[in-house]
């Protein structure tokens, strides 16, 4: 870069000045070629000349004008760059008992037992966690309103959720024989007519289980109801989003329900966007749901502000990343709202608010200017 001043008094009598006098006085600066000039009058009547190499902007246009967008944008930029939009840890969730006495009483000893066990006897801590689960269910059917009994429910089985994960256990390809005190149940799942429902195709995670903050995650949105919401991150990359408008790995937030057919327990996951209530053993329950964390999940994942900048300068490098994908299963009762991204993303509690509305939110990626 070079810089040059010039007094502005008496430019006018000598030609070559004149030249430079006239361009102060306009406030222009040209881009074109691969050298870039700047002229301006500072207050002590100083003509200041800085040339900077540029190598694809041909374009010429009125400095005063827009300057303050400029600035603006190099600002907004700057102070974006040290912000980050989702971060996320995971810890283990701390169980506080609800009851002093009583069936629910039994079921946070069962609990209590199951996590301190069920790392190095995660299939006895599974069937703790059931038996916790079948208890605190048998409550709800006699009292649907007891939130004690809701809240032992969801937490114990969230942890039987956990504890799969965890110990890789494998429930969802053939049943699986967990025992207890009293013999053993059979732990399954219920068969979905989807294919791309087959719990077999995700790793899940209690959303209780993730601490989630950034500039981009400013509310936690969420709804009482039965049932642990989870996170579920599909396994392996999807060949076809492109062409199926989904995004390359799937993210997504389910609530897992637990039923119990005599020594069974079967697990089902319920798609919260899609439906409100959920029937458990004759009764209707409002389903509960966690909209914020699978978002936030996926935003920590996949880094969006990454490649912010660089799609904006080169896009052509980056011409493939340009997309549009949905971030639900399609709903003929939903309208379509397609959101397109600047140079930043739409927050995901806006987006966790607006899901779960009328609307269905699609993303658009583009490649650059």
């Amino acid at each position: 870069m070079q810089h040059r001043y010039f007094r502005a008094p008496g430019l006018a009598h000598r030609k070559k000045s004149a030249k430079v006098a006239a361009l102060a006085n306009n406030s222009r600066f040209s881009l074109g070629g691969s050298v870039a000039s700047l002229f301006l009058v500072n207050r002590w009547g100083l003509v200041y000349q800085t040339s900077f190499g540029l190598r694809t902007m041909k374009v010429r246009f009125t400095f005063n004008r827009y300057l303050p967008l400029a600035l603006a944008v190099f600002a907004a930029c700057a102070l974006e760059s040290c912000s980050t939009y989702s971060r996320v840890s995971e810890r283990r969730p701390r169980f506080i008992p609800f009851a002093s006495g009583g069936p629910l009483a039994n079921a946070a000893t069962y609990i209590v037992t199951a996590m301190r066990i069920d790392r190095r006897d995660p299939l006895v801590a599974l069937g703790e966690y059931m038996t916790a689960a079948e208890t605190a269910l048998d409550q709800l059917k006699r009292s649907p309103d007891d939130e004690t009994a809701r809240n032992t429910y969801n937490f114990a089985v969230g942890r039987i959720i956990a504890t799969i994960h965890d110990a890789k256990l494998d429930p969802w390809t053939q049943p699986l024989r967990v025992p207890v005190n009293s013999g053993e149940f059979v732990l399954t799942h219920r068969p979905d007519p989807r294919p791309q429902w087959n719990p077999a195709l995700y790793d899940f995670t209690p959303a209780d289980q993730f601490d989630v903050r950034g500039t981009y995650v400013t509310e936690r949105t969420t709804r009482d109801g039965i049932g642990a919401p989870i996170v579920a991150v599909g396994r392996e990359v999807n060949k076809e989003a492109r062409a199926n408008f989904t995004t390359p790995r799937t993210y997504y937030g389910v609530t897992a329900i637990a039923r119990f057919e005599g020594r069974r327990c079967v697990l089902s996951f319920e798609d919260p966007l899609a439906v409100e209530t959920v029937r458990v053993d004759g009764q209707i329950f409002p389903l509960a749901a966690d909209f914020t964390v699978p978002l936030a999940v996926m935003l920590a994942s996949t880094n969006p502000k990454k490649f912010e900048l660089t799609r904006l300068l080169n896009p052509a490098k980056y011409a493939e990343t340009a997309r549009i994908s949905r971030l639900q299963p399609y709903d003929p009762n939903k309208t379509v709202v397609l959101v397109i991204h600047g140079l930043m993303a739409p927050k995901p509690d806006i987006l966790a608010r607006e899901s779960r509305s009328r609307w269905q939110i699609r993303r658009c990626f583009l490649k650059g200017p």
